[in-house]
């Protein structure tokens, strides 16, 4: 049986939710989640050697408590109430309808499986999700991007077959599923983004190469635009993208999607609620990543097989909920 150590990697990660989305979307697909086949930690580095270090060693040097459960992921605390939650989120079989798409057309993606990229799992497969510091920290011929995140400095997934490493930047491929899902399309709407970092460049990259059009916004760091001039306009953004936690929501009436989340607090519903108002809650981005990553990275061969970004979202609501219950 095929067993996956997966890690969330950069600083700070104790309030990351990305280890519950993998163990969702496992599920989904059929795939063992006990300790002995997913294998999950929390990696505070702020190097990427570090992490690639933990890749090969199997092991930190000091385990972080997970903010959902008040200890470290790997401990049967964790791994009991990990299980609980997301065999209650399982039970959903359908999305929350306050989550459901604006758009009726199937969400298509715009790149290309890379010829080399294994179409099976081996026997240990070692996948990585990267946040801040470490996704423009990649630049290596020993590692095989399947996009241009490496050229762009935006790696935010790795996967190690058993044989190499192969990495990719699914920021950019996120939003544009989040947006899709909203009834936005590219080559119609203007993006205005905020921010310079490792996302928004692969935001800004992969919006120009589906046909859009960019407005950069004051920023804390500015985007590199390089390239990018003849598809920047002055034109009023239809869509607004945060990636610095900065715009406020109450000054415009434009939909606007931000990359952070903060804990939430309340019911169930409460939570669908705050995820579906006009702001859009960071969750959103990050199932959208994460089904990104399983497509064109860990796991191609199940792309059609992949629960849809509604029901992912839902789910996580679900689990997220149930785990501050369980918690108390």
């Amino acid at each position: 049986m095929v067993v996956i150590r997966y890690a969330i990697a950069g600083q700070p990660v104790e309030s990351s939710l990305s280890p519950l989305l993998t163990a969702l979307v496992a599920a989904h697909l059929g795939y063992p989640t006990s300790e002995k086949h997913l294998k999950m930690e929390l990696v505070e580095v702020s190097a990427l050697s570090d992490a690639l270090a933990w890749g090969y060693a199997g092991a930190v040097p000091v385990p972080r408590p997970w903010a959902y459960t008040g200890a470290s992921i790997g401990t049967f605390r964790t791994s009991a109430l990990l299980q609980k939650a997301v065999a209650a989120a399982m039970e959903l079989e359908a999305p929350h309808g306050d989550l459901a798409p604006s758009s009726t057309k199937p969400y298509i993606t715009t790149r290309t499986a890379h010829p080399g990229l294994p179409t099976r799992l081996f026997d240990e497969e070692i996948w990585l999700n990267l946040t801040s510091p470490l996704k423009h920290q990649l630049d290596s011929s020993a590692v095989v991007a399947v996009d241009t995140s490496m050229t762009t400095k935006s790696v935010n997934v790795l996967r190690w077959d058993g044989r190499g490493w192969w990495c990719a930047g699914v920021d950019g491929e996120g939003l544009r599923m989040v947006l899709h899902h909203h009834g936005f399309n590219a080559t119609e709407t203007v993006l205005g983004l905020c921010g310079g970092g490792g996302a928004a460049r692969s935001t800004a990259a992969t919006w120009v190469e589906s046909g859009g059009q960019l407005h950069p916004l004051p920023s804390r760091r500015e985007l590199d635009i390089e390239g990018l001039t003849n598809h920047v306009t002055e034109r009023t953004p239809e869509v607004l993208v945060d990636f610095e936690d900065v715009l406020c929501p109450e000054e415009t009436e434009t939909l606007m999607l931000r990359a952070a989340y903060r804990p939430m607090e309340g019911s169930f519903e409460e939570r669908v609620s705050a995820c579906s108002s006009p702001c859009l809650d960071g969750r959103w981005l990050l199932a959208a990543q994460h089904l990104a990553c399983w497509r064109h990275l860990w796991a191609p061969e199940h792309a059609s097989s992949l629960p849809s970004l509604d029901l992912l979202l839902t789910r996580l609501v679900k689990a997220e909920s149930l785990l501050a219950e369980y918690a108390n």
